[in-house]
């Protein structure tokens, strides 16, 4: 946990953690790959709070925390185009991270190139 909170004060919200040097990065099964028009990457962050266990006899699977939602960041890739990086990190405890996600991802959905129209065959 304390490197948890030394790496966040000094770093911030989002770790980026690539491959050493001269390390090449390959998919294996590719014959499986499907071309799609709208691609989300997409990452949630949580902080997690001890919760009281359920009833062992009557469950198969024992609940000991509880996530809660801190931040997010996405981008979407549409028909080969980037859009930007969108970035939040919860600041108040009221705010509601998951609502606050669903509505940014409509947002940047929406504005993307199918559902302007902008699209064509080529593209797909």
């Amino acid at each position: 946990m304390e490197q948890h909170e030394e790496y966040w004060d000094n770093y911030g919200a989002v770790k980026l953690t690539l491959p050493e040097k001269g390390v090449v990065e390959a998919f294996k099964n590719h014959m499986h790959l499907m071309r799609v028009p709208i691609v989300v990457y997409a990452d949630f962050e949580s902080f997690t709070r001890p919760i009281d266990t359920c009833n062992p006899e009557k469950r198969f699977t024992k609940k000991y925390q509880k996530h809660e939602p801190s931040g997010f960041c996405f981008f979407v890739k549409c028909l080969g185009k980037f859009s930007q990086l969108v970035l939040f990190t919860k600041t108040r405890e009221e705010e509601n991270v998951s609502n606050i996600f669903v509505e940014r991802f409509e947002k940047e959905i929406r504005s993307s190139l199918v559902f302007r129209g902008e699209a064509n065959d080529d593209d797909r």
